[in-house]
């Protein structure tokens, strides 16, 4: 994202580890970003860092017991399997599925059996297209790609309207809706198309573009929409 007027500001958002988006970035040549939002938004990178902010990662961890959680998930999810070790970290516990007909529910579901267990993390269940793999992260309570773009935009000092965010994903819903512009890119299933049409109706702040255009074409379709210099 970036502010429409001044130095543009360049940040990658993703749920890949540092390692596999910074071989991904080099695959397909992409700009080197100012700022790296990495597992599913518990760690933040600054420029070509090896090491994640100390102060996100400190104020995550004292909420989160990622061994508890797993112990937990195990019982949960029988038919899961726990995703490589790479994937996983103090703040993020992930797991591959079959892939579910209702992630709602499975959400919802899994909510309910961390409350009753007393544990604490966040759940989101989405779906690796690319892979025909369903996804769940437990995530550090606080974390998530939303939370983790609002502290990075806040630290900046932009207000929400100078910040872009574009995604094709359900685990990308969140900061879809959190007030940013947000565009998602034409690219995305019917299915994600629709949750976030169903979900603009409880997210009276949210700016949300549904582009017509996939990928790289519709985020320039998306910065057409809100005015910004280069769209």
């Amino acid at each position: 994202g970036a502010g429409r007027r001044g130095t543009p500001r360049l940040a990658y958002v993703t749920g890949r580890h540092r390692a596999l988006a910074r071989s991904v970035m080099a695959d397909y040549a992409l700009p080197e970003p100012d700022w790296l939002i990495a597992n599913v938004g518990t760690e933040i990178y600054p420029h070509q860092a090896v090491e994640p902010l100390p102060a996100w990662r400190q104020a995550l961890a004292r909420d989160f017991d990622a061994d508890a959680v797993r112990t937990w998930a195990e019982e949960a999810l029988p038919e899961a399997l726990l995703q490589e070790a790479a994937k996983q970290s103090p703040l993020k516990v992930s797991y591959y599925t079959a892939g579910e007909a209702d992630p709602d529910a499975l959400a919802s579901r899994l909510r309910a059996g961390l409350a009753a267990a007393e544990l604490r993390a966040r759940v989101v269940v989405s779906y690796d297209e690319t892979t025909d793999r369903g996804l769940v992260d437990f995530l550090a309570p606080g974390s998530g790609k939303a939370r983790a773009l609002a502290f990075l935009r806040r630290h900046l000092g932009l207000a929400p309207a100078a910040v872009l965010f574009a995604g094709d994903s359900g685990n990308d819903a969140d900061a879809l809706l959190s007030g940013i512009c947000g565009v998602l890119v034409g690219n995305a299933t019917a299915a994600v198309r629709d949750r976030l049409r169903a979900a603009l109706a409880d997210h009276p702040e949210a700016r949300l573009y549904l582009a017509d255009r996939p990928y790289t074409a519709g985020i320039l379709e998306g910065m057409a929409h809100y005015g910004w210099e280069g769209g």
